[in-house]
């Protein structure tokens, strides 16, 4: 995200990017007593990080971990999103702390949101002492740079509930079709619209606001424009945007 492009954009909208366009962020939880090092202060640890399709943070995360254990004992916790990297001066860069709950999700869709965009965590999401956990967003402390912080709604961030109803099963189909049919037109997304090298490209992930594509280790989002509702939609979005690749070719 260049300098001039985040600081036209509002802090909901930014803080929202910020946390889709992350692959690592900073996890903040309070020391339970039985962390003898730890106990009554505030710890933090670098996690690897998804979003749901609302863009709440998504977490896998391990038992044996202090963090883990303080989240098990006080669910409160914060994430802190940091959009500063290519500044000379990281003040002047966004950054947005999400606070909020950290509870164990079943749910395999989203289990298969972070693992497509972290493929290596496969090798030990399915041991017992792992879990996938996802964060209901209480507010979020927004900061654009200098002299530009907001205190935001985590329900004004985060996409509303029914904007996200059944994305589940639309993303898992959508995805499968277009990189087994049209694995052409991801790459000219990637290539075309995005301006990215790279010979093999996936779409990982679709929510209402865009889609994710993956080329060799680096994860690039593309946006819709608008909120995608359903699969209609999304069909006719996708086919749009394969002809604006085909016309920058």
């Amino acid at each position: 995200m260049t300098e001039p492009a985040v600081k036209r954009l509002p802090a909901v909208k930014t803080s929202r990017d910020l946390a889709r366009l992350a692959v690592k962020a900073y996890l903040c939880t309070l020391g339970g007593e039985s962390q003898s090092e730890t106990a009554g202060w505030p710890s933090a640890s670098l996690v690897t990080i998804a979003t749901a399709w609302d863009a709440s943070p998504v977490l896998l995360l391990s038992n044996l971990a202090n963090h883990t254990q303080n989240i098990d004992r006080d669910m409160r916790a914060t994430i802190l999103f940091d959009g500063t990297g290519g500044y000379a001066n990281p003040q002047q860069g966004p950054r947005a702390a999400f606070m909020g709950t950290l509870k164990p999700t079943r749910d395999k869709f989203l289990h298969e949101r972070f693992l497509a965009r972290h493929p290596e965590a496969r090798l030990y999401a399915g041991f017992g002492d792992f879990g996938f956990y996802k964060m209901k967003v209480e507010r979020v402390h927004f900061v654009g740079g200098f002299a530009r912080a907001n205190w935001l709604k985590g329900g004004a961030v985060t996409l509303p509930a029914k904007a996200c109803t059944g994305f589940g099963d639309l993303e898992k189909g959508a995805l499968a079709h277009m990189n087994a049919d049209h694995a052409d037109a991801v790459a000219a997304f990637g290539r075309n619209l995005l301006g990215r090298r790279g010979k093999h490209w996936r779409m990982i992930a679709i929510d209402p606001e865009g889609c994710d594509l993956r080329c060799g280790s680096g994860v690039h989002r593309l946006p819709f424009g608008a909120l995608i509702s359903d699969s209609k939609s999304l069909r006719r979005r996708l086919v749009e945007l394969a002809e604006q690749a085909r016309k920058q070719a």
